[in-house]
Formats: structure tokens, sequence, C-alpha cells
């Protein structure tokens, strides 16, 4: 550049170049979230199953029927055509003199006892009110189901004490399109129940985690590009101070970090907070008595304890694992991989960092999966997350907080973490293997009863130390190779 450039060349050079670096953000990071809009929220796609997968072309705000839903209107339809085929087959088949008089017969002296043209009109009331709930109205509530399955299986047990086989011949049809009929309809609640509501839900939550994916970066460009261009002040916090005679990388971040200067009141509460969640994650280590066997004979397949804590009023899980590989690998993973874990972990949906308030603490978002088939909706939890090493044993923990940027979400329940986390340390006789400690201290609130979702979390454990296990192999494989 020409240092006799005059004032507007410049500043026309200047504005050209913001313009071309927030092009190339802007390509950059539309080349990255094409690949990773779909796997953010829940894995990746190779981890979909052949619904998911249908499911992926289909966009809530487009206003047409999913996939499943449309398959579930083709499956009501099918039930209907399908009764009154085999209704048609035992009308011609029961027909004494002409097939005319016996539909005559199964018409107009309809009675319970002796026609069975009642099963068609049971089909046809299912077909109208699942069609228009669940077609036209779009609802995502099972009550319509459940009232035609009701009503359904209410006057097919009448008709089976009522309807007299013997004025028929005992005609095995007659059995079957009772059969058929009563199958059928529970074969719909399945669906819908199962099939349905959860993978619409499941897919409309990850749809709109991918939006606020991309429009929070895509106002991060736009930010930053308003920044440098109105040169309105910003304020920055000061950097973390290093462990003086530290070159080491690797060494700053295990240790616990000066806070740097500039927290604010709600800041040092939030470090306050996690501090507090690691004391007493260390002090339940160190409590021996008390603890009630739950699940599980062997540590290289997990055990579960449990101890009741009057303080939170509810149990406290604790898991205890040995894991293949060293505890400052694991220790890295989950300390500093936690936004990932939902590709490898299928009981989150999300974990995202919604602030950062120094290289060891942080406040998180996580959502839990639906549970049990949709009994259990799925929950969001909002955490204050700290990581360290205390005399060589590597902690992660966290507790429940309140974040006025992130406050309780209608479409979820808001859970509540109370302070607990994972506590590594490696084996006397072998450095290479790690002793993994996990302290659960969570309520799910909603209306299931803290007493009910205690007798399923000791399986959840186990799950997660399946899926930990094999987020290992991999990471052993990916560094191997």
């Amino acid at each position: 550049m020409s240092i006799n450039m005059n004032e507007e060349d410049m500043v026309r050079t200047s504005t050209n170049r913001g313009a071309a670096s927030k092009s190339a953000a802007q390509t950059i990071y539309g080349s990255l979230s094409s690949s990773s809009s779909v796997s953010t929220a829940n894995g990746s796609v190779g981890h979909m199953s052949r619904t998911e997968r249908r499911m992926c072309g289909w966009f809530p705000e487009s206003g047409t029927m999913s996939p499943v839903r449309r398959t579930f209107c083709l499956f009501v339809t099918f039930d209907l055509i399908l009764t009154f085929i085999l209704w048609v087959i035992y009308t011609q088949l029961i027909g004494d003199s002409s097939v005319w008089e016996a539909f005559t017969k199964q018409l107009a002296g309809f009675t319970i006892k002796s026609s069975l043209f009642d099963t068609v009109m049971l089909a046809a009331m299912r077909f109208t009110f699942l069609l228009l709930g669940y077609a036209l109205l779009r609802l995502n509530h099972w009550w319509v189901i459940a009232l035609t399955t009701f009503l359904t299986c209410g006057y097919l047990l009448a008709k089976c004490f009522l309807f007299n086989f013997k004025d028929n011949n005992n005609n095995p049809l007659s059995y079957v399109v009772l059969i058929i009929s009563f199958v059928l309809a529970w074969a719909e609640t399945w669906f819908l129940d199962f099939k349905v509501i959860p993978v619409e839900k499941k897919h409309r939550d990850r749809v709109n985690h991918s939006h606020q994916y991309v429009s929070e970066r895509s106002r991060l460009i736009g930010d930053s590009e308003q920044g440098v261009m109105s040169g309105e002040d910003h304020e920055y916090y000061s950097p973390l101070v290093t462990p003086e005679g530290s070159d080491d990388e690797g060494e700053h971040r295990s240790g616990f970090q000066t806070p740097r200067r500039g927290h604010s009141r709600q800041e040092q509460d939030f470090v306050r907070q996690a501090r507090e969640a690691m004391d007493i994650t260390l002090e339940m280590m160190n409590l021996e008595d008390g603890w009630k066997l739950q699940v599980g004979d062997n540590l290289e397949n997990g055990i579960v304890h449990s101890q009741y804590f009057k303080k939170y009023n509810r149990k406290i899980f604790r898991l205890q694992a040995i894991m293949n590989m060293d505890p400052k690998r694991i220790w890295e993973e989950l300390a500093y991989g936690t936004n990932n874990s939902p590709q490898w972990n299928p009981t989150l949906v999300e974990c995202r960092t919604l602030e950062t308030i120094d290289d060891n603490t942080e406040i998180s978002y996580n959502i839990a999966a639906e549970a049990a088939g949709g009994l259990v909706t799925a929950r969001d939890f909002v955490n204050v997350r700290c990581w360290g090493v205390r005399n060589g044993v590597y902690l992660s923990c966290a507790c429940g907080t309140t974040y006025a940027d992130m406050p309780p979400q209608k479409k979820y329940v808001r859970g509540e973490n109370g302070p607990g986390g994972i506590v590594l340390k490696a084996l006397p006789d072998d450095s290479s293997k790690s002793e993994l400690t996990w302290f659960l201290n969570s309520s799910l609130k909603g209306w299931i009863p803290q007493s009910a979702v205690e007798q399923g979390l000791s399986g959840f454990l186990l799950d997660y130390l399946k899926y930990l296990s094999q987020r290992l192999e991999e990471i052993r494989e990916e560094e191997g190779s």
C-alpha cells in the first residue's frame, strides 16, 4: 500500500476488506452448517433410523403432512377397506338363496345378534374421527384415538357375548372379522402413540435446534461487521493468567485457572456455585457408609448404589466403573467435548454453552431426550459446570442454576440438577485404566413422582456407561490410526 494513499482510498479499502471477510465467513459457515445441521441436534445421519431419514425432508413450518403421519392415515384407510371386504365375503358365504337377499338381511334386518355390518360401521367411525383429528386438524395428542379404541373394544366385547355364532353355522369368517377389527384398532393406537407423535416431536425439536444454531452464528457474523465498521466500544475481559513457569498448554488446561478480572457479581456467584458443587462431590466421594446397592456386581460392567439425602429430599445415585483409558484423556473428552456429546449419547438431544465464565467454568444448556415411548417428555436443564484437577483426581462437576437469558421453555419441562459430577482417577496398579465415579443428583420435575423416576435412574446410568465406553473405543481407534 502506498504511503501517499488518501483517506478516501483507505476507507474504501477497509470497506471492501470488511465485505470480503464477511463473505468468506458466510461461505465457510454455510459449508459447515449444511453438513452439520442435521447432526448437531441428535447425532450424525448415520445414527438415524429409517423413519428419521424419511422425515429429513419434512419441515413443520411448511404446513404439509409428515411422512409418518401420512402413513398412519393410509393405515386407517386400509382398516376401513379391509373390514368392508371381509364383511362382503362373509355375507356372500352365508347367503342361502341369493347374495342380495343376504345383504338385505345384514343391512335392513340388522341386529347385534345376527349381523356383522356393525364392524364396518366401527371401522367407518374410526376412519372419520381419526382422519378428522390427525389429518385435518393435525392434532398431536392421543385423546382422539383413545376414544375410538375404547368405543371399538367396548362394543366388540359386548358383541362377543350377544352374537349368535350358531345361527351362522359357526362360520370361521365371523370370528376372523371380529378379531381383525379388534387388532386393527389397537395397531392404529400403537402406531400413533409410539411412532407418529414421538417421531414428529423429535424431528420438530431437531429442526428448531438447527434453526437456532444457524441464527446464532449468522447474528455473530453480522454483529462482528457492525462492530468493526461503526467503531463502537466493546468490553473485554482480561485474559486468564497462566501459572508461572508453565509453558505447557496441557498443564494449563488441566489445573484451576486464576479468575480473570472484570467478573460481575453474577459471574462470581456462578463460580462460587461451581466450586461448591465440586466440594460436595468430593465429600460424597469420601462418604463410604449408607450406600445401598441398586444393580451390578462387578466394576467392569458398572455398579450403581444410592443413598437418600434429606437435604435434597431425594436419592443420589453413585455409578462406579473401571474404564480402559487413562483418566486424563477421559476427563478431556468429558470436560471439553460436552457440546458434541449428543453425537454419541442418544439420551441427549442438545448440549451447548450459554456463557463461558472462565477456562474452567461455564453455563451450559442440555436437553434430555424423551423416554418410555414418550411417557416421559423431553426435559431441559440449565447448569453451571466446572472442571479441574485436585491432588491428581480429575473432576467434572455441575449443579442447576438460574440464567436470565434461558428462562423455562414452554415446550420442555425444566428439570433440576443438584450438586454432583464425575470423578476420575488412575488405578493404583495400572495407570492406563481409570476408576470412574459419577454422582447423579437429579429431579425431572413434572407430574412423574420422584420415586418412579428413581426406579429408572439405575438403568439410565448403565446405559450412559455403555455409550461412554463405545465413545472411548472410537477415540482409541481414531488416535491409534
